[in-house]
């Protein structure tokens, strides 16, 4: 069966490494290395660009389906994360979060809304930390267990339908406009943290109605 940005989204989301990020033409190559489905009609180049295979531009258009990506209608691949630290895109599959898996097998049922939040800790100053939860006292709680002092803080949050796409884009907006990113971790003023998640909460909202 020829690919389709389905396909390819599915394929892509098994074969990246967690945690690393990609641009196109990486995971161009990670396609070319490992899959091995490829039909005639995959290799045949489109007619505005006869250099690249079709399956090339299909890569290209699977990755915009990240909430990062504003500049494309479907933001439906939300586990795919996106930054823009030059001037190409980067792309990333988010490692396993064992504390959230946790926090939603406490639950009877998980529709998919919860908390983008921003915690802080004084041990690093002018770094915030954006992240996801469906339970923001239990997520806290989570991180108080390795802090002796006992000092971390949700200095902002905002309430969403859709968790992971609401992250998604506030984890570009943040990687916009920090000075520095270690994880999720981003070196930004907290007030420029705060105006990324009520914009996060419109964004929700947009993409929900």
């Amino acid at each position: 069966m020829s690919l389709n940005q389905e396909a390819i989204k599915d394929f892509l989301s098994r074969e990246m490494t967690p945690g690393r990020w990609y641009e196109v033409k990486d995971l161009i190559a990670l396609m070319e290395d490992r899959y091995k489905g490829f039909t005639p009609w995959d290799r045949e180049a489109v007619p505005s660009e006869p250099q690249r295979p079709r399956w090339h531009r299909l890569v290209t258009n699977s990755v915009r389906l990240s909430p990062g990506r504003d500049d494309y209608d479907d933001d439906s691949w939300v586990e795919l994360r996106t930054r823009r630290p030059k001037r190409n895109f980067q792309y990333s599959i988010a490692p396993r979060d064992p504390v959230e898996e946790e926090l939603i097998r406490r639950v009877r049922f998980d529709d998919g809304s919860g908390h983008v939040y921003v915690i802080t800790n004084p041990a690093w100053p002018g770094w915030v930390k954006i992240g996801m939860t469906i339970d923001i006292d239990g997520r806290l709680a989570a991180y108080q267990i390795y802090s002796p002092g006992k000092d971390y803080s949700v200095a902002h949050s905002v309430e969403v339908r859709d968790r992971r796409r609401s992250e998604a884009f506030a984890h570009r907006r943040a990687s916009d406009a920090s000075a520095g990113v270690s994880g999720e971790w981003f070196k930004i003023p907290m007030a420029e943290a705060a105006n990324i998640l009520e914009l996060c909460g419109f964004f929700d909202s947009s993409a929900t109605d």
